[in-house]
C-alpha cells in the first residue's frame, strides 16, 4: 500500500513537472499572452446573445476560437449581431484569439465578467486566463428574475499560437476598495474550463 502510494506521488509531481516544462517551451517559442481588448454585457436571460442553451446543470458555458468562424450567426443571434458583437470574432486570426462566454445567474447575484491581467501558459496549448467579477453599480436598468453576462474578448500571441484549452479562475472584486481579490487559491470564488467551439 505504502509503495502504491509513493508510486502515485511520483507520478503527480512528472505530470506537474511536464506541465511546467511545456508552458515554458511555449512561452519561449510564442512569447506571453497579452490581453488586448474585451466587454461584457450584463442582460436578462430570456435576451439571448449566444446561439444554443446552457448545460443542464450549469450555468457557465465558453469557447475559444482560433480562427474567425465561417459564419458568426452560427455563433451569435440576430440580437448580437445588431450591435457591438457584430464581427467582434474577426479579431481572432494570426496572432490572435478570442474567448467568448457567458454566465448566467440571479438578479440578487448580478456581475459583470471581465478578463484580469496576467494571463499565462500552463502547457503547450493549454493556458490560464483570470477573470475578474465585480457588481453592477446599479441593478435598476435590470428588470428579471434572471439574468446573463455574455463577455467577449481578444487575446495577443506572437506567432499564431493559440491554447486549444483555457482555465477561467474567477476572482471576486471588491469596488469599495478597488481591490481584486483572487493572490492565492482560496480567495479564487469559480474556476472553469472552456475548449474551441470547432470542438464542442
Amino acid at each position: 500500500m505504502h509503495r502504491r502510494a509513493l508510486l502515485s506521488s511520483a507520478a503527480a509531481l512528472s505530470l506537474a513537472g511536464l506541465s511546467g516544462c511545456l508552458a515554458d517551451a511555449r512561452r519561449t517559442a510564442s512569447g506571453r499572452i497579452r490581453a488586448d481588448t474585451g466587454h461584457s454585457k450584463l442582460h436578462p436571460a430570456d435576451e439571448q446573445y449566444v446561439n444554443g442553451s446552457f448545460p443542464d446543470d450549469a450555468d457557465f458555458r465558453g469557447w475559444l476560437f482560433a480562427d474567425p468562424p465561417d459564419d458568426q450567426t452560427d455563433v451569435f443571434t440576430d440580437r448580437a449581431m445588431q450591435g457591438e458583437y457584430s464581427n467582434d470574432l474577426l479579431w481572432a486570426e494570426g496572432d490572435s484569439f478570442a474567448l467568448l462566454f457567458e454566465v448566467r445567474m440571479s438578479r440578487e447575484d448580478a456581475a459583470f465578467y471581465n478578463v484580469a491581467q496576467s494571463p499565462s501558459w500552463t502547457g503547450w496549448r493549454d493556458a490560464e486566463l483570470p477573470i475578474r467579477r465585480s457588481p453592477p453599480s446599479d441593478l435598476e436598468p435590470f428588470d428579471a428574475d434572471t439574468l446573463v453576462c455574455t463577455h467577449l474578448s481578444k487575446f495577443d500571441v506572437a506567432r499564431g499560437a493559440a491554447p486549444t484549452n483555457a482555465t477561467l479562475r474567477v476572482f471576486e472584486r471588491d469596488d469599495e476598495s478597488g481591490t481584486t481579490h483572487g493572490s492565492d487559491s482560496e480567495s479564487v470564488v469559480a474556476t472553469h474550463r472552456v475548449g474551441r467551439w470547432s470542438d464542442r
